[in-house]
């Protein structure tokens, strides 16, 4: 879109911000002036322990995107939620496609970070990544977005290469009664209708259906690559929570959806034609907690998930069921012990297309796991040594020990903590037998299987330090040294014009996260982040190419959210950065901006109006370029 249309989105964004910025309302919930730093330091966190505990006791790097986070940005899917997150990188590669990697990796294909839906992982078991498409669930039902960066292995095993993000959503209790979403804008619309009601005395349930179509006209191509368009989704889930007041919590969710889209031509590296693509999702979940103790308990989750997914012309279903069981034991003496076990069964059946193809067109896994850490008290509330493994057992012998250590020193408004991990993660699926086309240099290469891929490992030193200088202004430094080891990359052979995955790629990663959250007045909040990584990556001269490849160099990228409460009514926000992908060298950083304002027009009705991209169309580090778009959102409470 041309400069001057970007102009007169603004335009409208502002006239629109200024004809409701007089109004006052009290908003739902809490108003949000009422919101501080300590506040926000105590909000609990499962996924960097496996138990719940205040952010301040964690020896890591953690962010938390709250419920409140998640309105503020406009967001209407998780990845567009997830470019908060100072360290994680995330790119949206045509209509239906998103790349998200941390701490240096990105690709459709991200295999590097395991991504979890109430604790269910929704990383594709063949392809090692995430199909964020058919995982797009209602935003209106999460409750906060853990984002562990580091690598914790030790709890979550391989999958979670340089980090954990846990979807967490809300419990039934929490959505209540009916609520109508829908979404108008440039690029399409969307309808989210849920309904909550209570099952006998202590029960709760949610039932939601939404529907949407995307036209694809926000991308358009700019090197002769055309992109997706025509995407038409629909969806529907539930939810049950059974509450007993003294020990037990029992939950059943499912959801099952579909979509259709006109694929254009290669969303990913591999070559292929355009067609019609389609994929169905179905999972079943039960979770069952029962407190042992005051701060003790038995968790079991177990869930099975059907799907149909798409690699290039290539399609075919995968099956999946898994099961874990944790202990947190209660505090004995210095020690505070978690454990647990789990396992993985899964099997798929693939169709072949004409250039993308796959060695087994069926296949099972079994894969199994345990873990233990220990958080002992050296001094108490001051000095905790953490120390723990998982053991990973992904068949055919392959058993891989990932240890961690690590440090925490509390004080009264900060902490200090370092930690040492060892991470080791197993060749997919598609990697072990996929074999495709794909364009080096201008000259076409077919990627045949390779005879023997061995798992890749990582030893990652990090540390950091949290400060809350007064109530409103909170530091948040991490740093990381990351030694890589048996990466896996495409080898080209120039004579034959082949090219096979081999692990070849070794190096090291050196980087820096820092945060500010700054609540410069009731109703001002400055949230600026930089991240910064140097990679020095040896086994290649020229580019590496694969699923999720680091490029060596350095790159940063900066990020903004200001945050606005003008009256009790209006909110008014807006995220401006600099990306630089560090997977996507050749291809130069650029800003973007968003923007998002609110309006409380009744008790129970709220507009809101978001646009996206506004400055000039960029090349999101894929052959298409994304224009701005705008949307209207009205949600009603009834």
């Amino acid at each position: 879109m041309a400069r001057q249309g970007v102009f007169s989105l603004l335009s409208f964004f502002i006239a629109f911000f200024m004809m409701f910025s007089s109004v006052t309302l009290a908003a739902s919930g809490r108003q949000l002036s009422e919101l501080d730093i300590e506040e926000l330091m105590e909000v609990e966190v499962v996924t960097a322990s496996r138990r719940a505990e205040p952010l301040s006791q964690v020896a890591g790097s953690v962010t938390v995107v709250t419920e409140e986070d998640i309105f503020r940005s406009g967001a209407t899917n998780i990845p567009e939620v997830l470019k908060l997150v100072a360290g994680v990188h995330v790119s949206q590669r045509d209509t239906d496609k998103w790349a998200v990697g941390v701490r240096g990796f990105n690709g459709l294909l991200g295999n590097k970070q395991l991504v979890m839906i109430d604790g269910r992982p929704i990383t594709s078991s063949p392809a090692a990544g995430v199909f964020w498409g058919a995982n797009n669930i209602p935003l209106s039902i999460v409750k906060r977005i853990e984002v562990v960066r580091g690598a914790w292995t030790s709890l979550w095993g391989g999958d979670s290469f340089t980090g954990v993000i846990n979807v967490i959503t809300k419990p039934a209790s929490e959505t209540q009664d009916w609520q109508s979403i829908t979404v108008a804008g440039t690029s399409g619309i969307d309808q989210t209708v849920r309904k909550g009601g209570t099952v006998g005395e202590t029960g709760h349930y949610r039932i939601y259906t939404k529907a949407g179509y995307k036209t694809g006209n926000s991308f358009f191509s700019s090197m002769g690559v055309g992109s997706s368009n025509d995407w038409m989704r629909g969806r529907t889930g539930f939810r049950v929570d059974w509450n007993n007041a003294f020990t037990d919590e029992l939950s059943i969710q499912g959801d099952i959806g579909g979509s259709r889209i006109d694929e254009g031509a290669s969303g990913t590296h591999q070559i292929y034609e355009p067609h019609q693509k389609e994929a169905v999702l179905g999972y079943g979940q039960l979770t069952w907690d029962r407190a042992t103790g005051l701060d003790a308990g038995i968790r079991f989750r177990t869930s099975f998930t059907h799907e149909k997914e798409s690699i290039g012309d290539m399609s075919g279903t995968v099956k999946t069921w898994d099961m874990e069981l944790q202990y947190a034991a209660e505090q004995a003496g210095v020690h505070l012990i978690t454990c647990g076990i789990g396992s993985k069964y899964y099997w798929d059946s693939f169709v072949d297309g004409p250039y993308v193809t796959i060695d087994k067109q069926t296949a099972n896994t079994f894969d199994s796991n345990a873990f233990i850490q220990d958080k002992i008290t050296i001094s108490p509330e001051s000095l905790y040594l953490i120390l723990g493994s998982k053991f990973d057992y992904f068949g055919a012998g392959a058993l891989e020990v990932q240890p961690t250590v690590r440090l925490l020193h509390t004080r009264m408004n900060e902490e200090y903590w370092l930690a040492v991990s060892r991470s080791a993660r197993a060749e997919s699926r598609w990697q072990k037998g996929g074999s495709y086309t794909i364009m080096q240099h201008g000259i076409v290469y077919t990627v045949v299987a390779p005879s023997h891929l061995n798992s890749e490992k990582m030893v990652s030193y990090e540390a950091g330090y949290r400060r809350s200088f007064s109530k409103d202004l909170r530091l948040d430094v991490s740093f990381y040294l990351n030694d890589y080891d048996k990466l896996i990359m495409l080898k080209f052979d120039d004579v034959s014009k082949t090219a096979t995955l081999t692990n070849s790629l070794k190096g090291m990663a050196y980087g820096t996260e820092v945060g500010f959250d700054w609540k410069a007045a009731n109703w001002l909040t400055l949230r600026p982040s930089v991240s910064m990584i140097y990679q020095r990556i040896d086994g290649n001269d020229s580019h590496p190419r694969g699923d999720s490849m680091p490029e060596g160099g350095t790159e940063g990228e900066l990020k903004l959210q200001i945050l606005t409460v003008p009256t009790e009514k209006v909110g008014f926000d807006v995220f401006a950065g600099y990306v630089n992908n560090p997977t996507q060298k050749k291809i130069p950083g650029y800003f973007t901006l968003d923007a998002h304002t609110s309006w409380q027009i009744e008790s129970n009705v709220m507009l809101e109006l978001t646009g996206k991209n506004l400055l000039e169309a960029n090349e999101q580090f894929s052959p298409r370029k994304e224009g701005p778009t705008i949307d209207l959102r009205v949600t009603w409470d009834f």
